[in-house]
């Protein structure tokens, strides 16, 4: 970690490397033909087992009277292989922004306030074993680990209040302007806030983020507008977490929806419960996840095992198995596993 350049002005880098050895099978949905799906096991190594793997720089210059300027970039990287993620090389996060007694402000590509609130609350953070994990934006299905219909965690384009902590109580909210407005179609306006109490041993918290996407297109002549509904994922996220001293237990119930030109899906109503125990330098952690929608359910659990080598560096090993009702185009219900040990270093 690179300090302090002045009393003034200071200028981070940091960084987090996780790679792990991964055995997962990927099925394939279960039929009358193929009753045992025709799933793959393979044996991997894997990047970004507990965190996802990157590298970054956080930014502050003191302006006098309470106010600072502040800046972060922060890329990701598969350690396996050494190849960028997300895209773009500060996929990751890129944000300016201006910090005071209150509050800041931000602008640019940042995690939403409903990811704030939810990878604070849920037990396991969004590991590779996260009962919680789903299919990103307009995904109704993605055939992975975790019950859940998912979210996209990061919003480009926008501009983000974090409240500072008051006696407990702090809250945020987030707007991306989506920048793809054309004659012929909406632009895809994200919105998210977050309210959270944290005091002694109590925790809870209200969630709320609603994804638009691109609307449809004129075409034929005469100009005929297809699919110019609106097109939107909206998730609402309740949340609590107590905190026993031996064990913290915490759960969560969430309500996600799709609206798709207009028209809205069935709600698939999501919760978790889990439990974590520090015994020493090993934590345990548990965790059950379900998502339902009418008779159709998904549902994951998961166990994580963490010991501290040091303060920076943690060795681990994580299984979760997730099972699937009426999923991909044969519609029948699938098994997916994965199981690795691993470890994880912060510099």
């Amino acid at each position: 970690v690179i300090g302090a350049v002045s009393a003034q002005s200071s200028v981070t880098l940091y960084g987090l490397a996780d790679a792990y050895i991964a055995s997962e099978r990927i099925g394939t949905a279960r039929t009358a033909t193929t009753p045992g799906g025709n799933g793959v096991t393979q044996t991997m190594i894997s990047s970004g087992g507990l965190n996802g793997s990157r590298w970054g720089l956080r930014v502050s210059e003191d302006l006098g009277g309470g106010l600072a300027a502040i800046a972060q970039v922060e890329s990701g990287f598969d350690i396996s292989n050494g190849t960028s993620q997300q895209n773009s090389l500060f996929g990751r996060q890129a944000f300016v922004g201006l910090k005071s007694g209150f509050g800041t402000v931000s602008l640019g590509r940042q995690y939403s306030s409903y990811d704030n609130l939810k990878v604070g609350m849920s037990l396991q953070a969004h590991s590779a074993f996260d009962a919680t994990n789903g299919g990103y934006a307009a995904n109704t299905y993605k055939p992975s680990i975790g019950a859940w219909r998912g979210y996209n965690p990061r919003v480009d384009n926008s501009v983000k209040f974090q409240s500072n902590n008051f006696s407990g109580l702090s809250f945020s909210a987030i707007y991306g302007m989506g920048e793809n407005k054309r004659s012929d179609a909406s632009a895809s306006n994200t919105f998210g806030m977050n309210a959270m109490y944290a005091n002694g041993p109590i925790a809870v918290g209200l969630g709320y983020q609603n994804e638009g996407f691109a609307r449809g297109v004129a075409v034929g002549s005469p100009a005929v507008q297809v699919g110019n509904g609106k097109n939107e994922l909206e998730n609402t996220l309740l949340v609590g977490a107590y905190d026993f001293g031996v064990a913290k237990v915490g759960g969560g119930y969430n309500e996600a929806r799709t609206r798709v030109n207009g028209a809205s899906s069935p709600k698939a109503k999501e919760w978790f419960l889990g439990l974590t125990a520090p015994l020493g330098a090993t934590t345990f952690k548990i965790q059950y996840a379900e998502s339902k929608i009418g008779n159709n359910k998904n549902d994951s659990i998961a166990f994580e095992a963490l010991y501290d080598l040091s303060k920076r560096t943690t060795a681990y090993v994580g299984y979760n198995i997730s099972n699937f009702d009426n999923v991909g185009p044969t519609g029948g219900d699938m098994k997916d596993r994965r199981a690795g040990v691993g470890i994880r270093h912060r510099f």
